[in-house]
């Protein structure tokens, strides 16, 4: 299958279900927004119809046009606050209301383009790299320590009744996984210390900072060239959660999936030191002992999130449903994603 074949045919998903507009109408009105001359993107979304539009005679730069599901709206205020923490990482989205006689309803944006390709596109299958491959892996894993670091440096003020509801219910999940005897990919022991620390997280003590919530290798862009993070994308989940929670990023650029199995880089364990030493640099966090306190904690925050990503069925919009997983794709992610690191 080639890489047009399967962009297409996430494209024809977006459309096969709606009765207006069809893809090349979407087209035709990105390109009246824009003036300019419109292609899709390399990886399509799953809620969304998204369209690179160049030589746009009213825009400095390229613009890009998403058309996306009311589940997949993206909240102007979120966005700014992320731009205001990870700057020009984050494209400035401008709302241009509903798209007319859509239906079901699409809703309009625009930001700028970032240049760059995504983590999917970008990251091999070679286990054994090449040193100057493996330095554009370092470079990558430092950027995103760098992010981590942006966030741990900007908690954000948070209603603690509504994050004691939010604890509830993370509580309450793993306590229907737990049930669930999936002791194959998650031991008990396992769901047994997240129960225990999932308190700690929530405490007012701990950073709460925004969370990206979908920081998926479809959702990073990077310089082909050098792997430097050149854009963060699509942040219509995002929300103030405990520090730490989306930390699966840094597990999952040190392999990949195969057909059947995880295959581990043989450079992980210098992607993941590389990871915490710029980290700890950015924080300045120099005590052995708070570091092992930090690292430990937040390592366990994205324990939840996996379980919660992957052992349940996901919504329409993303979120997690309340059907359990069987299948066994999402159970081999939850397996990897869940060990020590």
């Amino acid at each position: 299958m080639t890489e047009l074949s399967w962009k297409q045919q996430g494209i024809d998903r977006f459309f096969e279900s709606r009765q207006t507009p069809k893809q090349l109408e979407c087209d035709e009105y990105a390109h009246k927004i824009s003036g300019g001359l419109v292609q899709a993107v390399g990886v399509p979304g799953s809620l969304s119809y998204t369209v690179l539009c160049t030589d746009c005679p009213s825009e400095p730069r390229d613009l890009i046009v998403s058309l996306r599901e009311i589940g997949s709206t993206l909240d102007t205020g979120t966005t700014q606050l992320a731009k205001s923490i990870h700057g020009d990482l984050v494209p400035h989205a401008s709302f241009h209301g509903e798209m007319l006689n859509s239906n079901p309803s699409l809703l309009v944006y625009t930001m700028p383009y970032l240049r760059g390709i995504t983590c999917l596109e970008a990251f091999g299958s070679d286990l054994d790299m090449k040193l100057e491959e493996e330095a554009k892996h370092l470079c990558f894993v430092k950027d995103l320590a760098r992010y981590f670091a942006r966030c741990w440096s900007s908690p954000q003020p948070v209603d603690f009744q509504i994050q004691n509801g939010v604890q509830g219910e993370i509580q309450r999940r793993l306590m229907k996984v737990k049930s669930a005897h999936f002791e194959s990919v998650l031991p008990h022991a396992t769901i047994l210390e997240l129960e225990r620390i999932l308190p700690v997280l929530f405490q007012q003590t701990y950073p709460q900072v925004l969370t990206h919530n979908d920081l998926s290798q479809t959702n990073i862009l990077v310089n082909e060239k050098t792997f430097e993070i050149t854009g963060l994308v699509d942040w219509s989940l995002a929300k103030v959660l405990p520090f730490g929670m989306e930390l699966e990023t840094l597990i999952l650029a040190t392999g990949y999936m195969g057909n059947k199995e995880w295959h581990t880089y043989t450079c992980r364990q210098r992607l993941i030191d590389a990871f915490w030493a710029e980290f700890w640099t950015q924080c300045q966090i120099v005590d052995p002992i708070r570091q092992q306190e930090v690292r430990s904690i937040a390592m366990q925050g994205a324990k939840i999130a996996s379980i919660l990503h992957y052992a349940f069925k996901r919504n329409l919009d993303g979120t997690p449903s309340e059907a359990l997983n069987t299948s066994d794709w999402p159970l081999r992610w939850l397996e990897v994603s869940t060990q020590d690191y």
